[in-house]
Parts: C-alpha cells; structure tokens; sequence
C-alpha cells in the first residue's frame, strides 16, 4: 500500500509539472503571435512616417 501512495504522489507530482508545461507552452504561443503581428505593426509605422511627410510636403 504505501508503495501505491508513493508511486501515486510522484503521478501527481508529474502531473503537476506537466501542468506547467502546457502553462509554457501557451504563453510561448502568444509570444509567437505577437513576434507574427510586429512587422505588421512595423509596416503601418512606416505607412504613417510616410503619410505625415507628405502631409508636411503640402501648403
């Protein structure tokens, strides 16, 4: 019986690892969003850049 506890207590310690595994992975999957939405971000700066120097070409 105690053999089954121990055995049961390192099953719930993996599990709890595991736990916090999956908790990394998702926040890597929204940093991997986010790294995908910059050169968007990225591109609409120099989109604007662009647009507030031709707003500054004209009278």
């Amino acid at each position: 019986m105690l053999k089954l506890s121990l055995i049961l207590t390192e099953l719930l310690k993996l599990s709890l690892m595991l736990t916090e595994l999956l908790k990394l992975s998702l926040i890597l999957t929204d940093f991997l969003t986010l790294s995908l939405i910059l050169p968007e971000l990225l591109q609409l700066s120099l989109m604007l850049t662009a647009l507030l120097t031709i707003s500054l070409l004209l009278p």
